[in-house]
């Protein structure tokens, strides 16, 4: 494939792709301008690694993966310099004190969980197979149902 059909073609793949990218950068950044970077990153890791894109997964699968290695990369980043410069006694965010819509109930049950889970969980809510997940996540079969299992369990408990 020539460069600039290689090109037009992930472009397109994206394009057609931007509802997986929006959950993305909004479940592992909180503020738009993290949100931004965290989508650069993650085009840019994605061209870098398209030409080895074999097709042997939906394109979605893989971006997915791509997706959530930069997030989690990006994540621990964060937290190292978060934590730097936290004051000593501080608790960590207070408690929401608001109503929440279902979208934000949504939000705050997700951000409960790790990163890997709160992938897992959304993943599972888009309709993809355990199969999928589990090559996006790196999971067996057998440890991608009970961690499942388990994390809708404490979703049912946190909901309520």
């Amino acid at each position: 494939m020539q460069a600039q059909e290689q090109e037009r073609e992930f472009i397109r793949r994206v394009q057609a792709h931007q509802g997986l990218l929006n959950k993305l950068v909004y479940l592992y950044a909180d503020v738009a301008e993290d949100r931004q970077d965290l989508r650069q990153e993650i085009l840019l890791q994605a061209w870098r690694a398209y030409p080895r894109f074999q097709g042997a997964a939906r394109f979605s699968t893989w971006l997915y993966r791509i997706g959530l290695n930069v997030a989690l990369t990006s994540l621990q980043r964060t937290k190292k310099h978060a934590a730097a410069d936290l004051p000593p006694d501080a608790d960590g965010p207070p408690a929401p004190t608001a109503p929440f819509e279902a979208d934000d109930r949504l939000q705050y049950v997700l951000r409960r969980f790790s990163a890997v889970d709160r992938t897992l969980l959304v993943m599972t809510m888009d309709g993809y197979s355990p199969e999928e997940i589990g090559a996006a996540l790196g999971l067996r079969p057998g440890a991608l149902r009970t961690r499942l299992h388990r994390l809708r369990h404490r979703v049912e408990q946190l909901w309520h």
